[in-house]
């Protein structure tokens, strides 16, 4: 309590000696001072005097007249058309107005190197009184860098269409848009399914590409290989992503066409050569040039042919056929003729009756067990068959096509194994023939 007494006391005495002392202050200490003045009676509102809301009262006032004159200048009624052709070196400019028109040229982006058409600039020099039709008149002006304007072509729009939210014109002078470029090439854009395909991308630089084919398939690679294996039409697409974050894509059309199926028969059935004449019956389908091949040197490219052999053999007869597109197909039947009526053909193995030789007389009964090796037959006249041991020993011969091989020598049942016979004699065509082959013995 005494100490706060005090402290009045003193304060007091200060006050009391100094309230009519005269301090000058230094002279930075008074220019902050002042500074410190002005800026709070800056901020205090005072109608005398120009403050911050003045200031403020101006901003307003200067904003709000900048968008009255962009929307009021915005709604102006342009619609009225107007069209022009010819030569604009002829029009009275008091009375019409005058539009350069500059062709697009082309410009290299110098991030991707792609290029895009630059936008159509289109500049009005003055407006005119009456917006009625220009007649009459031909081009023959040169723009300074993009050649001569051409002639023949008759313009018609309207003044609002030239700056309309709408206008495509707008977004290219505006820089917002970039066309579809051709980036895709291809190893071929049409043929025959299956179709294997190579695709590449011609764009020099991008960050990534996806390439989608139309038949559900896709691929991130660069220059991708692709099989269309159904025919159809499908549309390629690349889409193409730039280091600068744009986006181009470009697609093309692939035709697939079906190929044809290329089917025939033989008749008769059986035939006998060199005695019937062969037809035969096309059954291809979406084909319509046809190429047979008859195996003995003669071709054709009739539908469906009739061909007479000279002499009997098994010929390998080949049809090829082709569709509208070129698309082929072929058919190739081997040994042709082996059901005919002349042949001879021998098993590759039989099992000998244990219970002793048979003398090589064979029947329905013994071929079931296949107990005697001999020849299945027919047309043949003169026949010799041998068989050896594969030390080249002869160990069989007969000269009757009904007696065959039943496994004995001498009365003894030979050893397991494989043996080589070889038979040669003639068709009753006249027609000689001469086969070789194996057969293995083996063990009951």
């Amino acid at each position: 309590m005494k100490a706060k007494k005090q402290n009045i006391t003193i304060r007091e005495l200060f006050r009391q000696k100094l309230e009519n002392a005269e301090i000058i202050p230094e002279a930075s200490v008074k220019k902050r001072l002042m500074r410190r003045v002005d800026q709070e009676e800056f901020l205090r509102f005072n109608p005398s005097r120009f403050n911050i809301y003045y200031l403020g009262g101006m901003l307003l006032a200067g904003i709000t007249t900048a968008l009255i004159l962009f929307f009021g200048s915005g709604n102006q009624d342009h619609s009225k058309p107007i069209s022009f052709s010819g030569n604009l070196s002829k029009i009275d400019s008091t009375r019409y107005l005058k539009v350069e028109v500059e062709q697009p040229f082309r410009k290299e982006s110098n991030k991707s190197n792609i290029s895009y058409n630059e936008s159509l600039k289109t500049r009005v020099s003055s407006v005119p009184s009456d917006f009625s039709k220009i007649e009459e008149a031909k081009t023959a002006e040169s723009q300074k860098n993009n050649g001569p304007i051409q002639t023949g072509i008759s313009h018609s729009f309207s003044k609002n269409g030239l700056f309309s939210e709408a206008s495509a014109d707008k977004k290219k002078l505006q820089g917002g848009y970039k066309p579809d470029e051709v980036l895709i090439g291809a190893s071929a854009l049409e043929g025959c399914a299956p179709l294997k395909l190579r695709f590449l991308n011609k764009s020099i630089s991008c960050d990534s590409c996806r390439w989608t084919f139309g038949d559900g398939g896709y691929s991130n690679e660069k220059d991708p290989y692709w099989i269309f294996d159904v025919d159809g039409e499908y549309k390629v697409v690349l889409q193409v992503f730039n280091y600068d974050g744009t986006q181009i894509s470009s697609s093309v059309e692939v035709k697939v066409h079906p190929r044809p199926q290329a089917h025939f028969e033989i008749t008769p059935e059986k035939a006998v050569l060199p005695k019937d004449e062969i037809r035969f019956l096309n059954y291809s389908n979406n084909a319509v040039n046809f190429k047979w091949d008859f195996g003995d040197g003669a071709t054709s490219e009739l539908f469906e042919p009739r061909h007479l052999y000279t002499k009997f053999s098994n010929y390998n007869v080949r049809l090829i056929v082709f569709s509208e597109w070129g698309c082929s197909d072929s058919l190739t039947v081997m040994n042709a003729f082996s059901g005919s009526e002349y042949f001879i053909d021998f098993p590759n193995a039989f099992i000998p009756n244990t219970q002793g030789p048979t003398g090589g007389y064979y029947s329905s009964k013994s071929d079931e067990a296949a107990q005697v090796f001999h020849p299945v037959h027919s047309g043949v006249s003169d026949f010799q068959l041998k068989i050896f041991s594969k030390l080249g020993i002869l160990i069989f011969e007969s000269s009757d096509i009904n007696l065959g091989w039943d496994g004995y020598i001498k009365g003894q049942l030979s050893e397991p194994g494989v043996y080589i016979w070889k038979v040669r004699g003639k068709f009753r065509n006249g027609e000689p023939f001469i086969k070789m082959g194996d057969v293995t013995l083996l063990k009951n």
